[in-house]
């Protein structure tokens, strides 16, 4: 499927608004106050929010219940329609199989297709769902890897009609402190930890299985809709907001390069930079206020050793990192994070 370059770096308001209210109150007030997830945004079926604002709910989420398998378990109150057309594409298809397929060649109608890579194959036995996301914390990784997978499982059970058991169950982590009770969700103990990729396998009669709720031409249909739809989206933020937010996803994937960046954002590199003077700044100009604004965070909500800051914000050591808060600030790390305290989040 051909994706507008619009849709890169953004995600359905479907998964913004279902993950959203699945945050605790106040902490779900604070996210709020970012731009693109206000209430009146989230009540729009047809805007897209940013992945970064996305990212920073999987934080809260992951903050908020930590050493939970709280990827899967937010799942226990997404019924058939929490995920608009997508969760019909991956309901109603001819078969199982040719459902999972469709909703992954589709995923752009629900995730960010430039940061979700998704594939279906046939193993001669089983048809295979692999999943895999980007290079941000270990922690957000896993509770997005885990959704992904378990996001799969309940939608092909949904379509069956029954209690679908997968075949196997491959995760790229470490066993969690509760891999018993995510044995239990997935129905199965042929989990593989520590696997080269993330995936989820459906036996060949599962996958073979024709689905209750389809209807000759319907999935034809819904393919048409979901394109119509995604077509009609629009991101919220401009361009130049946008650009900030993948650049800033950038340094939390460690990943801060203008070929990188420009790829995200479905430009060449050299008509990223021709935008960013056209907005009168430059690459180097916004990689410094990045930094700068990242830095400050982490200083004034976090307990990181001021070299795990360095490290996390591209600076070589904790004396190349005090020099550059100087410059910014005329201040010290420390005098920051006291001023700081009584703000800090929680």
């Amino acid at each position: 499927m051909q994706q507008s370059p619009a849709v890169a770096g953004t995600v359905s308001t479907h998964l913004s608004r279902f993950l959203m209210n699945a945050v605790p109150g106040p902490a779900s007030g604070r996210l709020h106050l970012l731009s693109d997830l206000g209430p009146d945004v989230l009540r729009d079926d047809l805007a897209r929010t940013s992945t970064h604002s996305l990212l920073t709910i999987w934080e809260q989420l992951v903050l908020t219940e930590p050493h939970t398998l709280i990827g899967p378990r937010v799942l226990a109150n997404a019924p058939i329609g929490t995920f608009g057309v997508w969760d019909y594409l991956i309901t109603s298809g001819p078969t199982l199989g040719q459902s999972l397929s469709r909703a992954v060649e589709h995923i752009a109608s629900l995730g960010d297709p430039a940061a979700e890579r998704l594939l279906v194959e046939e193993d001669g036995r089983d048809v295979v769902v692999r999943h895999a996301t980007g290079s941000w914390g270990p922690d957000l990784v896993e509770a997005v890897d885990l959704f992904a997978l378990a996001l799969f499982l309940d939608r092909a059970r949904a379509a069956v009609g029954r209690h679908v058991i997968p075949s196997y169950v491959t995760i790229t982590h470490r066993p969690p402190a509760r891999s018993r009770q995510l044995a239990e969700m997935f129905g199965t103990d042929r989990i593989s930890f520590g696997a080269p990729y993330n995936s989820i396998a459906f036996t060949e009669d599962d996958a073979n299985t024709p689905l209750p709720k389809a209807q000759p031409g319907l999935d034809r249909l819904l393919i048409q809709h979901a394109e119509q739809l995604l077509a009609a989206s629009r991101p919220v933020l401009r361009w130049h907001d946008r650009f900030r937010m993948v650049l800033a996803t950038a340094f939390r994937e460690d990943a801060v390069s203008l070929e990188r960046v420009a790829r995200r954002l479905a430009l060449s590199p050299r008509t990223l930079q021709r935008r960013l003077w056209e907005n009168g700044t430059t690459w180097r100009e916004q990689v410094e206020s990045i930094r700068q604004q990242h830095t400050l965070d982490l200083l004034r909500t976090t307990d990181l050793p001021l070299q795990s800051v360095a490290g996390r914000v591209g600076f070589s050591d904790a004396r190349a990192l005090r020099r550059a808060v100087h410059r910014w600030e005329g201040r010290t790390p420390g005098d920051i994070r006291r001023t700081a305290r009584p703000t800090a989040l929680g």
